[in-house]
């Protein structure tokens, strides 16, 4: 297979799984506004165990969770980290067709119009940045430095935005923002790492690396989640996920660039691409 039918397939893996992913979304969404309107709705998300009996809302889960992970690894194997994180955001076109479509949510103004088009223009035009490198677990570990550089930023940078969090309650949803970033740009990075671990079983830290991989997705998901939580009480999305948008596409590609050895043969076209998802995403932050 050459490098251009395999960042194709990459891609496409790629756009698949963030397709079942915000579908599941979309699902639990759909069941909640059947079982409980939104008068009641934190009434009914507190008996959660109404809606394990509902065969579509678990569902959306299991879409979530489980059902698109082996796109995922596979799209890590071929595309790598790099591409795969701007490809991944671009998911949320799925997540908007889907609530237009399924739960009769609209598209309320023209720049979310605009979102949805820059985000399609994205997608297509970050395909011809052309990320090479072949990624191995080797070539991980001779990074290594540079990695724990990487995590340094990332934790010194999540405490640090507690601070303004905490204290300033003009900027909290800017810092919230940036720390739900950080939290699953975490993620894709501990997924690179499992999936090379993965590949590559035979090697003397295949398995320790294999473990760590799983426990920095599942860590920086369960931060994640808990950020997002504490950001969406206080205030509307389109004032948190444009800073999210940022640190969660830039610091995996910084990582692919410095730590998993790939090379962008045509930055132009993968700059415009990944400013062009970040800017789409943010203009449909008003949709959610």
């Amino acid at each position: 297979m050459n490098m251009m039918s395999e960042t194709a397939i990459g891609i496409i893996l790629a756009l698949i799984g963030a397709l079942i992913n915000n579908f599941g979304v979309v699902l639990q969404k759909r069941q909640v506004n059947l079982k409980a309107p939104p008068k009641e709705l934190e009434k009914s998300m507190k008996d959660i165990y109404q809606f394990l009996k509902d065969p579509l809302w678990v569902l959306g889960i299991l879409m979530q969770t489980i059902f698109y992970l082996p796109f995922l690894i596979i799209a890590y194997d071929l595309i790598k980290i790099t591409l795969l994180q701007p490809i991944s955001s671009a998911g949320i076109i799925f997540l908007v067709l889907g609530l237009v479509w399924l739960v009769n949510e609209k598209l309320r103004g023209r720049f979310e119009y605009l979102g949805l088009g820059i985000l399609i223009f994205g997608v297509i035009i970050i395909s011809f940045g052309g990320v090479v490198g072949e990624t191995t677990l080797y070539g991980f570990l001779s990074s290594a430095s540079s990695f724990w550089i990487i995590f340094a930023v990332i934790l010194a940078s999540s405490l640090l935005f507690l601070i303004p969090i905490l204290k300033i309650k003009k900027t909290q949803l800017i810092f919230l923002g940036f720390l739900i970033g950080n939290c699953y740009a975490f993620v894709s990075i501990s997924m690179q790492i499992f999936t090379l671990a993965l590949m590559d079983l035979n090697h003397p830290l295949g398995g320790w690396l294999l473990a760590a991989g799983i426990l920095g997705a599942i860590v920086g998901t369960v931060f994640g989640v808990l950020a997002a939580q504490e950001a969406f009480k206080r205030g509307q999305a389109i004032y948190v996920i444009p800073f999210t948008q940022i640190s969660m596409n830039l610091i995996p590609i910084l990582t692919g660039l410095l730590v998993f050895e790939q090379i962008i043969m045509a930055p132009f076209f993968f700059w415009i691409g990944v400013i062009s998802i970040v800017v789409g995403a943010s203009f449909l932050a008003r949709f959610q």
